[in-house]
């Protein structure tokens, strides 16, 4: 092995790592990538940028274009709005027709795309078939992936595949339908996997039966058990308030839903709306925990003073600790650690980079090399020096601490904290403050861990910041009245509605704070739904993800509005965005002209894929800033920038040297057996990174080790690219199962559980029908 052997293949294990982690974006990993590639001379200059204008490029970007006319001139609504009345609402009809429906859907179009203008559709045909949604949504992704492998055109492997051909210059080139046969068995092995084992794992994690939507929902996510009512007293410092001027969010972390006035009830109010005296407030909260925070009512805010330290200065020290690469604490929050009972210390402060956070600590997610600010005795102290994922990094001089910003709450007669602990005060959890110490008879006892109880005239020492308790004072003598059944959350103007953050969305990784989301859209956002569990706290500040389902609450008008935005996918058919159905021909024209290019052999499928692109967008099925927002950008640059790393594995030498050994296990076991470990490592490869690079990764080593066996290279080369789409393991490994999987309810496990079987028998049949359509 050369030096400069070495040197490629150690660039493509750390290139490999970054896919899987994602610590980088995966298309910047690819573009850093092409850099060094160029800068090591193992890709020349001139060539650099050939992936920029490749085959494969312009076959994906084409594709874009032609999904999105299907999308907005209704022809994919129509196919999803048939689909319910086909089956009459049982559940094993309605599997095969959404997983045929799906994949005949995804052989033209992005499998994603296919996917998410069924997600209304399917929504609707549980809510009306009394059918879990969970039972649905799978099938649903798991078709839309296996019928892009049905054509050249339905995935970026195939693609791809396709492209190594031509550049390889073998003859004769892969055409649109090569992958058919084997696509469609694959498919219909899926629908009757689906409909029989795999039917039988489904989770029914969300209960289906007939009702409407908005009981459903709210069912789904326990609304009835977060609503409760606030009485707005005459004489109110909030009187003739703006809802957006009273700052009860910022205050209690609540959503106005509707507010009763008399024997009138406004459904879902503007941030305009202004209160008025005996005004009953229908909020989002729970009412134990508005309840605590109440208590905060009569509470006399100072500024701590030097004195307040000196009677725990013997008793308590400080310590930085930092949160090392690779801690097994990182990704949990102070409260799910339990951290304070866990280690028996205080966390005063989170240093992250320059910023200190003061407020909410017992939520905050940690991360690597955050620094906690704990305080704690010195045998605490001690057993946190020794434990695991945790480095002491610096003492925290005491005096230091008033410059974390604490104060004093001086407990008043009367108040509702008389008689309490520390620790059921839950000040930390829900005013986000940190109780340090009780001053009780002028001696300030060290709040450890948490037992201590509270007097009326006791003075509490807190660390952290204190605008949402100024808040919360400013909010005057509110009175909370007890939870009631709930009452009716829609009318004929107020729509209760889920929607999900869509592929490809500008929301992905952004919080609804930064997006301005209720200033946009004027909605109300109830909770979050990720990963199988609802969320309902600090809602404005957490970063959405592709997949998250969001529970709104608003003007009808503005859920439309909604829907029209390319960003989320409203899960309600009712409010379908606006289609230019007298366009749908053209749409149907333009998928017909590309496959009637193919087919006569008259070009080539980039070609033929383009024009049906000018087609569709040059007679009006789609317009120039609408394509731009349906291209998934981030593929087209992977793809683009990956490409070079083939060429430089042929060049270098790698491919030889790696087919060589390679070669030695195919001639020892048969090609058979280098079939099946070559699909195996594909598909492997595809649960964690994108099917892309998997497949520029491993063709130039499969060509190589095809002419050393002397044996055909299209076998190993489709088996490889078909395997590289058999991403079900995880919701992870595919968009489609990401975009339904908060849709669907479901957990990561439902996955593993449901996709690992199908994943075997996808490539059971890969290596079994492979050579029968591409011999030796």
């Amino acid at each position: 092995m050369t030096v400069s052997i070495a040197v490629l293949l150690l660039l493509l294990v750390g290139m490999v790592y970054l896919f899987l982690t994602e610590k980088l974006p995966v298309e910047l990993t690819a573009f850093i990538g092409l850099l060094i590639l160029v800068f090591g001379e193992y890709v020349p200059v001139a060539g650099a940028f050939d992936g920029f204008s490749s085959p494969a490029v312009i076959t994906m970007f084409s594709i874009f274009f032609i999904s999105g006319a299907l999308l907005e001139t209704g022809v994919a609504d129509w196919v999803g709005a048939r689909i319910a009345n086909l089956s009459g609402g049982r559940e094993v009809p309605l599997i095969v027709l959404l997983m045929l429906v799906a994949g005949v859907m995804s052989a033209f179009m992005n499998n994603v795309a296919a996917a998410a203008v069924l997600l209304p559709a399917v929504s609707s045909i549980a809510r009306h078939s009394g059918l879990s949604p969970s039972r649905l949504f799978m099938p649903l992704s798991f078709g839309a992936i296996l019928g892009g492998t049905t054509t050249l055109v339905g995935t970026p492997p195939n693609i791809l595949t396709a492209e190594v051909v031509l550049r390889e210059g073998l003859e004769p080139p892969l055409q649109l339908f090569d992958f058919t046969p084997i696509g469609l068995a694959l498919l219909a092995a899926g629908i009757l996997f689906m409909t029989t084992i795999g039917r039988k794992m489904l989770p029914e994690r969300i209960e289906g039966k007939r009702a409407e939507e908005s009981s459903l929902l709210t069912g789904a996510y326990r609304i009835d058990e977060r609503l409760t009512s606030i009485r707005v007293p005459e004489g109110s410092g909030l009187v003739g308030t703006a809802l957006r001027d009273a700052r009860l969010g910022p205050a209690l972390d609540v959503s106005v839903v509707s507010v009763k006035r008399g024997e009138k009830k406004i459904l879902a109010p503007g941030p305009n709306f202004l209160i008025e005296g005996g005004d009953l407030l229908l909020v989002d909260g729970r009412f134990e925990d508005l309840q605590r925070l109440f208590a905060v009512q009569g509470l006399a805010v100072h500024e701590a003073e030097p004195g307040h330290l000196r009677d725990i200065s013997s008793q308590v020290h400080g310590l930085v600790v930092r949160l090392p690469e690779g801690s097994g604490l990182v990704g949990r929050s102070l409260r799910q650690l339990r951290f304070r009972d866990r280690f028996g210390v205080l966390v005063v402060g989170i240093r992250r980079g320059r910023d200190l956070i003061r407020q909410e600590l017992a939520r905050r997610v940690l991360r690597p090399t955050d620094e906690l600010l704990v305080l704690g005795t010195d045998e605490e102290m001690a057993a946190l020096s020794d434990q695991k994922g945790l480095e002491v990094y610096a003492e925290l001089p005491l005096d230091q601490l008033m410059e974390e910003r604490m104060f004093v709450l001086r407990v008043p007669a009367g108040s509702s904290l008389d008689g309490t602990t520390v620790r059921d005060s839950r000040l930390g959890e829900l005013a986000g403050l940190t109780v340090i110490g009780v001053a009780h008879d002028d001696t300030l006892r060290l709040a450890l861990p948490g037992d201590d109880q509270i007097h009326a005239g006791d003075e509490l020492l807190v660390a952290g910041e204190p605008t949402r308790l100024h808040d919360l004072l400013g909010l005057g003598h509110l009175q909370l009245e007890a939870p009631k059944p709930t009452a009716r959350l829609e009318s004929s103007k107020v729509r209760l509605i889920e929607a999900v953050v869509a592929p490809r969305s500008r929301a992905d990784g952004r919080s609804l704070r930064q997006l301005h989301f209720r200033d946009r859209f004027g909605l109300q956002v109830l909770a979050i739904w990720r990963a199988g569990e609802a969320m309902y706290n600090e809602l404005g500040d957490r970063a959405l993800s592709v997949g998250d389902a969001l529970l709104l609450h608003g003007p009808r008008e503005k859920v439309e509005q909604l829907a029209e935005d390319s960003d989320f996918v409203v899960l309600s058919q009712e409010t379908a965005s606006v289609r230019r159905y007298d366009k749908a021909w053209v749409a149907l024209s333009a998928l017909g002209v590309m496959i009637a290019l193919v087919a006569s052999g008259l070009f080539p499928i980039h070609v033929a894929a383009f024009t049906g692109a000018v087609v569709a967008v040059l007679f009006g099925a789609l317009r120039m800033e609408e394509a731009y927002r349906v291209i998934e950008w981030r593929a087209l640059f992977l793809v683009a920038a990956i490409l070079p790393v083939g060429t430089a594995m042929e060049t270098s030498g790698a491919a030889d040297l790696l087919a060589v050994g390679v070669a030695e296990i195919g001639s020892r076991f048969g090609p058979y057996v280098f079939l099946a470990s070559l699909v195996l490592l594909s598909s492997l490869l595809s649960q964690g990174l994108d099917g892309a690079p998997t497949v520029v990764i491993l063709a130039p080593v499969v060509i190589q080790t095809a002419q050393i066996l002397d044996i055909s290279p299209y076998p190993l080369l489709m088996a490889v690219g078909i395997s590289a789409s058999a991403a079900f393991m995880t919701p992870f490994s595919h968009k489609a199962n990401l975009l339904v999987m908060s849709a669907g309810g479901y957990r990561s496990m439902d996955f593993v559980r449901v996709g690992t079987p199908l994943t075997v028998v996808v490539l059971a049949l890969i290596v079994f029908l492979v050579p029968v359509f591409f011999p030796f």
